[in-house]
């Protein structure tokens, strides 16, 4: 899913008629349709009730609706910065990313970037392992840092880009599996293959102590990986050694039918990306 596609769902979501949601995009009215039968389906929900007289959100689609203004707003606040860098054809805007971001994120913004600002060369590369997003911005090697969880310091200026729910990717064999959720009582005792607290203390605090309040108790740890090592870990995990806490973008985007992602269930655990710029 993707930012144009975003527009139209709010486009229809605040008309609450196809046409002129089609009539607001200039866009033809099938064009409309498709995008929504596509979100649909890539989330497995239905948005709208659709009736021949009547159009109305779902609860589901209420839920997406304040979401996806969040991101569309961040987006243009983004693109908004990255114009104000821009001093004509050719400029080039450096964007510092970190380790183990959802996979679609980079390649979704590249793209919308180059279709809404033609003009400027988006060029992304890894932010150096323990610098801040302060620190980064501090140098001329980046303009904009993307990252895992909140930008704090007082000179920069953030928004959200992304939020995405922690799950459990479990081999497809497990008995885990056939739960069409995870509660966070149900991993006590279970081998689980996870990043090491050493290589982030925040964000593993975070997690674990989420959990352990919902009814983990001490995590059996069974490997401890990078966090930009997914596809490591994955691999782990197909090979039935553990589970291992991952977003369901990072197990759709592996591509193994020895793997089945599961929501937990009873926690509010998000993976949220934010960019900063000065």
């Amino acid at each position: 899913m993707d930012v144009r596609q975003l527009r139209c769902f709010v486009a229809v979501a605040e008309e609450l008629h196809f046409g002129r949601a089609a009539a607001r995009l200039h866009v033809a009215g099938p064009a409309v349709s498709q995008t929504i039968r596509s979100i649909e389906n890539e989330l497995g929900l239905i948005l709208f009730d659709r009736t021949n007289r009547r159009v109305a959100l779902t609860e589901a689609g209420r839920l997406l609706l304040d979401e996806a203004r969040g991101v569309i707003d961040g987006f243009d606040a983004a693109l908004a910065a990255m114009a104000r860098l821009r001093t004509g054809d050719g400029a080039q805007v450096r964007v510092g990313a970190v380790p183990a971001l959802p996979p679609q994120l980079i390649p979704g913004l590249l793209a919308t970037f180059a279709a809404e600002a033609p003009g400027i060369e988006v060029v992304v590369r890894a932010l150096p392992s323990g610098r801040t997003a302060d620190e980064a911005l501090d140098t001329p090697d980046f303009d904009i840092v993307l990252i895992r969880g909140d930008v704090s310091a007082p000179r920069i200026k953030t928004v959200v880009m992304a939020r995405e729910p922690v799950g459990v990717a479990i081999p497809a064999d497990h008995p885990l599996a056939s739960h069409p959720t995870i509660t966070a009582r149900e991993l006590n005792g279970i081998p689980l293959i996870s990043f090491g607290r050493a290589t982030d203390p925040m964000q593993h605090d975070r997690i674990f102590d989420t959990l352990a309040a919902a009814g983990l108790g001490d995590p059996n740890l069974v490997h401890e990986s990078h966090p930009g090592a997914v596809e490591a870990s994955l691999r782990l995990v197909e090979g039935g050694l553990g589970v291992s806490l991952k977003l369901q973008s990072e197990v759709d985007a592996f591509a193994s039918n020895q793997l089945v992602w599961r929501p937990l269930t009873g926690v509010q655990l998000d993976v949220v990306v934010s960019a900063g710029w000065r």
